[in-house]
């Protein structure tokens, strides 16, 4: 059987050999397409991507957690599917990119296969494997949704000149730090400026044939570096930097936003260093929460990415350098991308739209479905006294626990009285003796140096957790500390950088 080829997408790269750097690339749509879509993608998933590599702060650090935490601490099975492998609201767009990286299951159907089931008339679903009925078992059997459904805007096609996102026979340009602008001669000649570009012919044409890997790496390198196209071209290491959030700008404490959400437990020396923090299940909720949301909402929530990275820029350019040239019923999925339906508390703080829960027509009875499964519903017509055909499925939200019949669970880890520790570089534990000797070891602390403080998060010191989340490796310990503390430690790493 002859090898199938993996599909590329060609883009032009002009490169300055001396300075050793690409000052803009050349492209179609479909090149611009595949880099919109990276503004799709939820954090969890692009986390997955990079083999929990991608150097976003503290997220992969978070999406091990989820992964190491026993099932036993989640309302559902469902809730680990839910935060490892997101849900893509643009999934049905992505599916149709020339390459598309997102390796994330299609959307499926799961219900529950006991015929005698105290929810039969519920006629419900779950888009996860093993969420629970309201029986008490789990559902597993399922097949991929149908076709466009369950998407926030299903695609049209645009007709046959349109791209997936963007539109027209059009040709792009994308600058180093991926601004994108649809080519033209004033464009040409500021980048020409720019770049102080006096001789054209100092300037080398190349073609680079981007796959699957290459957009991978050049999506890492759009969150940690100004200038991915030229660490791509010439192989440069990445390097990681933590932002400083005391250069970036405040968020708005509005007076109505002063109400706690969260309570936890700050333990810290005396002389100002963060152990851990504990918490409960709310809490972490808001952490784990993060994966789950759209990188293209982030920055919406945030204004900006992280001062290392570019790929605001694309967001940026949506409706600045490329206004226009995106299809105008795409803009809200890549300016705005919704989170999953049942959104989750993190959503909630960030403003993030959610997708409404999915209903589908199935032509058979409910029954039926259970008894015969999706590819053989013709049977109901014939083998069933049921006077009605057909159904309609409602999707049901998978955190929802097992027995509880309000379906109104918003949490991914079970409450009660379980308390958990997280550490400022968000490694959570489930709280005990062993786990709080073990932090007071590694740091060397006598007891008599400890100071415990208990304090309520307001909505907005949830989004500066969330924002340090984002920008560095120390999340906790830049939002807990005092002011002063901070400051010492920015101009010690000031001082440290300059000694290097």
């Amino acid at each position: 059987m002859a090898k199938v080829e993996e599909p590329t997408v060609e883009v032009k790269l002009f490169v300055d050999k001396e300075k050793r750097k690409v000052l803009f690339a050349e492209s179609d749509k479909e090149f611009v397409d595949v880099l919109f879509s990276f503004l799709t993608m939820p954090l969890g998933t692009i986390v997955r991507i990079l083999i929990k590599q991608s150097q976003m702060g503290c997220l992969d650090e978070l999406y091990k957690n989820v992964e190491d935490l026993s099932v036993d601490y989640f309302q559902t099975k469902a809730c680990k599917a839910m935060l490892l492998k997101p849900l893509n609201a643009a999934a049905s767009h992505c599916r149709r990119l020339k390459i598309n990286i997102d390796d994330t299951k299609p959307r499926a159907v799961y219900i529950c296969r006991n015929t005698s089931c105290c929810a039969r008339d519920d006629c419900e679903f779950s888009s996860f494997p093993d969420a629970a009925c309201k029986c008490g078992k789990t559902m597993q059997y399922g097949r991929d949704m149908p076709e466009n459904e369950g998407d926030s805007l299903a695609p049209d096609g645009g007709g046959l000149e349109s791209g997936v996102f963007g539109k027209g026979l059009l040709k792009f340009v994308i600058t180093d730090d991926l601004i994108v602008a649809p080519a033209s001669t004033p464009l040409m000649l500021s980048l020409f400026e720019r770049f102080g570009v006096d001789d054209p012919e100092n300037i080398e044409e190349t073609i680079l044939q981007f796959n699957s890997q290459k957009i991978i790496s050049l999506l890492k390198r759009s969150l940690t570096s100004k200038q991915p196209l030229t660490r791509i071209y010439f192989d440069a290491t990445l390097v990681s930097v933590d932002a400083d959030l005391d250069v970036l700008p405040e968020q708005q404490n509005d007076a109505d936003e002063k109400v706690n959400i969260a309570k936890m437990k700050v333990l810290r020396t005396k002389t100002d260093s963060l152990l851990y923090v504990e918490g409960d299940a709310e809490f972490i909720d808001l952490l784990f929460g993060l994966l789950s949301i759209p990188l293209g909402s982030i920055i919406k929530a945030f204004g900006q990415w992280p001062p290392s990275g570019c790929v605001d820029n694309l967001w940026k350019s949506i409706d600045g350098s490329a206004k226009g040239c995106v299809r105008p019923e795409c803009q809200s999925l890549l300016l705005a991308p919704k989170s999953a339906p049942f959104g989750c508390a993190a959503a909630k703080v960030l403003g993030v739209d959610e997708l409404a829960p999915t209903v589908l027509d199935i032509n058979c009875c409910f029954r039926c479905l259970k008894n015969y499964g999706f590819d053989n519903t013709v049977q109901c017509r014939y083998n069933c006294m049921a006077i009605v055909k057909s159904a309609k499925l409602y999707e049901l939200n998978p955190r929802r626990a097992p027995k509880d019949r309000s379906g109104n669970s918003e949490s991914y880890v079970k409450g009660g009285h379980m308390r958990f520790m997280v550490t400022g570089d968000l490694h959570v534990h489930p709280l005990s003796i062993s786990a709080t000797l073990q932090v007071l070891r590694d740091g060397n602390v006598q007891t008599e140096e400890l100071e415990e403080r208990e304090i309520g998060l307001t909505k907005f010191q949830v989004m500066e957790i969330q924002r340090a989340a984002l920008m560095g490796r120390a999340a906790l310990s830049s939002v807990f500390l005092p002011p002063n503390k901070k400051k010492r430690k920015a101009e010690s790493r000031v001082a440290s950088r300059a000694e290097s």
